[in-house]
């Protein structure tokens, strides 16, 4: 199986995204406690949702800096590209680079590992595709000891394993999305899943970031259902269900105690969908529960 991750892998660019890859699971329920686990160490980690300190889009040919000379629980990005003795993220030709006085080599962010750098100081620098930008992500570990409360699911259920019938289409269509931040971004809805919940089908979009089928090797389908705002996140929920790349089966076994909530329950500074969500009128007591002290 495979995990949230931060931002996550469609991360609504959903910042929905890089994965999280998981051992191999025996079955529903090791998945269930792997994905536990696994999203809790995301959200508490130095570089995990509770870390984040700031973050910048920062488009084609453009920059943008953390000043010297500031503390650290003070620094947010800037515009431009400041000065020689400013940490500088500059985007071009592809590449992220990054700059700091104390980094002999400037380093592309969007080929080191994890697509992160450690700066003096504890704090650290992420880049991640964003549309036709990146976004730089200011992490500070300080935080999650100020923020973090734990996290909360619903236990796990087997009823929560359903068989669906999966009818791809061969030519995905860009669906148009307006998110959490005011921008708008693209998902493209790649076929239907029919859904069997307590005596009837629902019908529910699918959706990947991508629109080639050579590279399609997941699907992710968006709910707000009868817990949502109330014991549950009410911006909505994610399912992932993964396949080998341009092979998605007829049949998806989805395990609803996988649900997890739109990374927004935990940080304002994801961009997540508002208009890609299916509500279901039903409650889906699986997953992810409303994050305590949001």
């Amino acid at each position: 199986m495979r995990l949230p991750s931060l931002p996550l892998r469609t991360a609504f660019s959903l910042a929905l995204l890089l994965a999280l890859p998981c051992a191999a699971a025996a079955g529903p329920r090791e998945d269930y406690d792997a994905f536990r686990a696994g999203l809790t160490e995301q959200a508490s980690g130095p570089t995990g949702m509770y870390a984040i300190q700031d973050v910048a889009v920062i488009a084609p040919g453009a920059s943008a800096h953390l000043s010297a000379g500031a503390d650290a629980a003070a620094l947010r990005w800037s515009p431009g590209a400041g000065g020689a003795n400013d940490v500088r993220v500059v985007f071009r030709d592809g590449r992220a680079t990054l700059y700091a006085p104390d980094i002999k080599q400037p380093v592309d962010l969007l080929k080191a590992a994890d697509q992160k750098k450690a700066l003096p100081g504890g704090l650290s620098v992420r880049a991640t595709p964003y549309e036709n930008s990146v976004k730089a992500w200011l992490y500070n570990p300080a935080l999650v000891k100020q923020r973090f409360k734990g996290l909360s699911f619903f236990p796990y259920d087997p009823k929560g394993v359903i068989d669906a019938k999966f009818a791809r289409k061969n030519v995905p269509k860009a669906v148009s999305h307006l998110d959490s931040r005011n921008h708008t971004g693209t998902m493209y809805w790649i076929g239907d899943v029919e859904l069997p919940l307590q005596g009837k089908t629902y019908t529910l979009r699918a959706f990947n970031k991508s629109n080639d089928w050579n590279k399609i090797d997941h699907l992710l389908l968006f709910f707000t259902d009868k817990t949502s705002k109330k014991t549950s996140y009410g911006g909505g929920r994610s399912l992932e269900a993964h396949f080998p790349a341009g092979q998605p089966p007829q049949t998806l076994s989805l395990n609803f105690n996988t649900l997890y909530s739109f990374l927004c329950a935990h940080s304002d500074y994801y961009n997540c969908p508002v208009n890609l969500t299916t509500y279901v009128p039903v409650e889906l007591k699986f997953g992810e529960k409303y994050p305590p002290g949001r």
